[in-house]
C-alpha cells in the first residue's frame, strides 16, 4: 500500500505541473440529489488525494482484521515445529548419550508436534538402535521407504540390522535394492561388492563391480584388477567343479584384463597348452613375466614343451630369465641353468646376487647343489642344515611339492580381491598358515663361496 500512495502523490504532482504548465486552472462540478458543488480543480485533486489518505490505512485496518485468525494458526503452526525440531534435536543427543528412556520420550513428542514423519522415523530409528531394539529400529527404517528421499537411508539401516542379526541375504537384498535407488552415495556399490565377494559369488561381484564401474565409484585399473581375480577365481572353483571348458574360458578372459596376474596366467597357460596352442601359452607366460617374474610362471614355461631336448629347454628359459634380467626371480633360474650346464662360476654369481638381496632358504639349498657339483659334501651337508632353518621365499611356497600351484581356498580369493585388485600384491596363504615368514639368519656359511661381506 506504501507503493500505491507513493504513486498517487507522484501523479498528483505530475497533474499539478502539467496544470500550472497550461495557465488553466479548470474546474469541478459535482452534483449529488439537491446539492451542488463547484470548486476548482486543484482542491478537487487534493480532496480525491485526502480521500485516498484516509481510506488506505482504514483498508489496511480492515485487513489486518480479517487476516488475523490465519496469522495466529501460522504462528501457532511455527511454534509448534521450533518445540519439534527441539525435541529432534534433544532425542537425538540422549540417543547419543545413551539416554534410551529420555531419547524415545522426545521422539514420542516430535512425532506429536510436527507433522514430518522422516524426521519422527529418522529419531524413533536412531533411538532404537542404540537402545539396542533392532525390531523397533528396523519399523522405523522400513516406514523411511515410502518416501524417496529417505529411502536409501531406510535401506541403509535395514542393510546394518540384517547384518547385526546375521542375515546376510537380507542384507544384500537391501544393497542392491540401495544401488538402484542410490544417485551419487558410494556405499551401496562398496556394501554390495564386500557382501557378494565375502559370500564368493563371483559372478555377482563382477555384476556390482560392472555398476561401479559406470558410475566412476572405482579406479579403472582396480577395477581391471579386482575383475581380473574375480574371474581367475570363478575359474578354479569350474575347475573344481570338472568344467574345464569354462575354466579356461575364464582364466583367458582374467589374463586379458590383468597379464601380470601370475594365477590367471598360469591357468590360461596350463589349458592352453592342453589344447595344443603352445605358442599362445608361452605368450601369456612371458607377457606375465615381463610383468611381474613368479616362479609358477617359470615351472609352467618348462612344461611347455615337454618332448623337447635339454638343450632347448634351457634355451627357452634362459631366454625367458633375460627379459628380466634383473630381477631374483630370474637370477635363481640362471644359477639352475649354469649348475645344470657345469658352470659354476656362472652358478656362484647368480647366487651370490639373491644371497646379498635376501638369503632364504631357496638359495641356501642352491649353494648345497652348487657345494655337492664342486665335490664339497661337508659344505653340501652345512648348506642343507641352514636351509632347513632358513625362512623361505613367500612366491615359493605358491608350489607345493607336488607342482600344483594358487591351491587357494574362497577366503584367500576373497582377500586377494583387495590385496591384488587395489595394491597389485599377491597374498601367501600357505606361508601365512603354516608361520613361515621367519627372519633371515643372521649369518649362512661362506664355505661353498657365499660372500664373505654379507656374512656379518
Amino acid at each position: 500500500m506504501l507503493r500505491v500512495a507513493l504513486l498517487l502523490v507522484v501523479a498528483v504532482f505530475a497533474a499539478l505541473l502539467a496544470m500550472q504548465a497550461s495557465q488553466e486552472p479548470g474546474s469541478v462540478q459535482i452534483e449529488w440529489g439537491d446539492y451542488r458543488v463547484d470548486t476548482t480543480a486543484l482542491f478537487g485533486l487534493l480532496a480525491i488525494v485526502l480521500l485516498i489518505a484516509v481510506a488506505l490505512p482504514v483498508l489496511r485496518l480492515l485487513m489486518v482484521l480479517l487476516d488475523a485468525p490465519g496469522r495466529m494458526g501460522k504462528a501457532g503452526d511455527r511454534a509448534r515445529i521450533r518445540r519439534g525440531q527441539e525435541a529432534i534435536a534433544l532425542g537425538l543427543i540422549a540417543a547419543e548419550a545413551g539416554e534410551f528412556d529420555a531419547a524415545r520420550k522426545h521422539a514420542d513428542r516430535a512425532a506429536n508436534l510436527i507433522d514430518e514423519p522422516r524426521l519422527a522415523n529418522l529419531l524413533a530409528a536412531r533411538s532404537a538402535e542404540v537402545a539396542g531394539d533392532t525390531a523397533a529400529a528396523e519399523r522405523a527404517y522400513s516406514s523411511m521407504l515410502g518416501h524417496e528421499d529417505t529411502e536409501l537411508l531406510g535401506r541403509k539401516g535395514l542393510l546394518a540390522a540384517a547384518l547385526k542379526r546375521g542375515d546376510r541375504i537380507s542384507a544384500m537384498s537391501h544393497a542392491e535394492a540401495a544401488l538402484k535407488a542410490a544417485k551419487n552415495a558410494e556405499w551401496p556399490f562398496q556394501t554390495l561388492f564386500e557382501l557378494k565377494v565375502q559370500a564368493s559369488d563371483w559372478e555377482g561381484a563382477i555384476d556390482a563391480l560392472e555398476e561401479g564401474e559406470k558410475r566412476r565409484i572405482i579406479d579403472d585399473r582396480a577395477a581391471r584388477r579386482r575383475r581380473s581375480v574375480l574371474l581367475c577365481a570363478a575359474a578354479m572353483r569350474a575347475e573344481r567343479e570338472r568344467r574345464p571348458e569354462k575354466c579356461a574360458e575364464l582364466a583367458e578372459k582374467a589374463v586379458r584384463l590383468s597379464p601380470g596376474f601370475a594365477p590367471a596366467a598360469a591357468l590360461a597357460a596350463k589349458y592352453l597348452t592342453a589344447d595344443g596352442k603352445v605358442e599362445r601359452a608361452a605368450a601369456i607366460i612371458e607377457d606375465a613375466w615381463d610383468a611381474a617374474p613368479h616362479p609358477v610362471l617359470a615351472h609352467a614355461y618348462r612344461d611347455l614343451k615337454p618332448g623337447e631336448s635339454r638343450e632347448e629347454r634351457a634355451a627357452r628359459l634362459h631366454a625367458l630369465a633375460d627379459r628380466r634380467r634383473d630381477h631374483r626371480e630370474s637370477k635363481i633360474i640362471l644359477a639352475a641353468l649354469a649348475l645344470g650346464r657345469g658352470d659354476f662360476g656362472a652358478a656362484q654369481a647368480a647366487l651370490d646376487d639373491c644371497y646379498r638381496e635376501y638369503p632364504s632358504a631357496r638359495i641356501a639349498s642352491l649353494y648345497a647343489e652348487l657345494a655337492r657339483a664342486k665335490g664339497d659334501d661337508n659344505a653340501a651337508r652345512t648348506w642343507l642344515a641352514t636351509a632347513a632353518g632358513a625362512p623361505r621365499e613367500p612366491d615359493w611356497t605358491d608350489l607345493d611339492p607336488e607342482g600344483n600351484a594358487f591351491l587357494y581356498d574362497d577366503t584367500d580369493w576373497a582377500r586377494l580381491v583387495y590385496v591384488y585388485g587395489d595394491g597389485g600384491q599377491l597374498i601367501h596363504p600357505r606361508m601365512e598358515r603354516t608361520a613361515e615368514f621367519g627372519a633371515a639368519p643372521r649369518a649362512l656359511p661362506s664355505s661353498a663361496g657365499a660372500p664373505q661381506s654379507s656374512a656379518a
